[in-house]
C-alpha cells in the first residue's frame, strides 16, 4: 500500500497531540520537524531496525537534533505511540478508499472476497514492522498492542459492512458477529504469519491470498461464481 506522507502526517499530527509524552504542534516549522521524525521512524519500522535505533540516530536520519526530538516526544515510547497512530489512521482510510473502488464494488462475491484477503494481506506485508514491533512492546507496556486491535476491529467492520448485504441477497444472512468470526481466523493466520511464521504458509507466499479466499468462501459458503452453495 504505497503512502502519501504530507497528507497523511497532517491528519496525524492532530490525532496523537492527545498522546501522553506527546507536545502539539503549533508553528508551521514544528509540523515540517514533526512529520520528518514520524517519517524517519517509519522506515526504521519498515527496515526493523527501529529497536536497534537510538534517539540521536532517530533525529540524525529525520535531520533534526535530540533536543528538538524532544521537544516533540517526551521518549521513545511517546514517538512509537505516535508512530502506531498515524500508521493506523492512514491504513483505515486507505482501506475505507480502496473498498469503494469500482472494481471491487462491481466485483461477484467470490471475487469481493478475494478482494478480502488481498487487501489485508498487503496491509500485513506493508506494516509487518509494526506488528512486530508491537508485539514486543506489549510485554513491557500492555497497551502497545491496543492501536493494532483496534486496526483489526475496524478493517473487519468495513468488510462486514460490505459482506452482509451481498451474503442476504444469496439468501442466508449472517449476523455482523459471524462474518467477523469468519474474519478473525484470517486474522489470526496472518498476525501469527508476521509474528511466528510456523509455515507452511508464509506471508509472502504468492499463494497466501488464493488459501485465505478459498477459506473465505468456504466459511460463507460462496462458490467459486460467486454463488451461494447448497447446505
Amino acid at each position: 500500500m504505497e503512502r502519501q506522507g504530507p497528507v497523511v502526517m497532517e491528519k496525524g499530527a492532530a490525532a496523537v497531540a492527545r498522546l501522553p509524552g506527546v507536545t502539539p504542534v503549533r508553528q508551521s516549522r514544528s509540523e515540517a520537524t514533526f512529520h520528518a521524525l514520524i517519517k524517519a521512524g517509519r522506515r526504521a519500522l519498515d527496515a526493523k531496525s527501529f529497536d536497534e535505533m537510538t534517539i540521536e540516530d532517530i533525529a540524525r536520519a529525520a535531520k533534526t537534533s535530540v533536543g528538538t526530538f524532544y521537544g516533540r516526544f517526551a521518549n521513545k515510547e511517546a514517538f512509537f505511540a505516535a508512530i502506531q497512530e498515524i500508521t493506523v489512521e492512514d491504513v483505515e482510510e486507505r482501506l475505507e478508499a480502496q473498498l469503494t473502488q469500482p472494481e471491487i464494488e462491481r466485483a461477484s462475491d467470490a471475487k469481493f472476497l478475494e478482494a478480502i484477503a488481498r487487501l489485508s494481506v498487503a496491509v500485513f506485508r506493508a506494516h509487518r514492522g509494526l506488528y512486530i514491533a508491537s508485539f514486543k512492546h506489549s510485554s513491557a507496556r500492555p497497551g502497545a498492542w491496543s492501536p493494532i486491535r483496534r486496526l483489526g476491529h475496524k478493517a473487519s467492520g468495513l468488510f462486514a459492512a460490505r459482506l452482509a448485504p451481498r451474503l442476504k441477497r444469496l439468501g442466508k444472512p449472517a449476523s455482523e458477529r459471524e462474518i467477523r468470526i469468519g474474519l478473525q481466523f484470517m486474522n489470526g493466520l496472518l498476525v501469527n504469519a508476521v509474528l511466528n511464521d510456523p509455515g507452511p504458509l508464509s506471508l509472502d507466499d504468492k499463494e497466501i491470498v488464493t488459501y485465505i479466499s478459498r477459506f473465505l468462501c468456504a466459511f460463507f459458503g460462496v462458490g467459486s461464481d460467486g454463488q451461494r452453495r447448497a447446505e
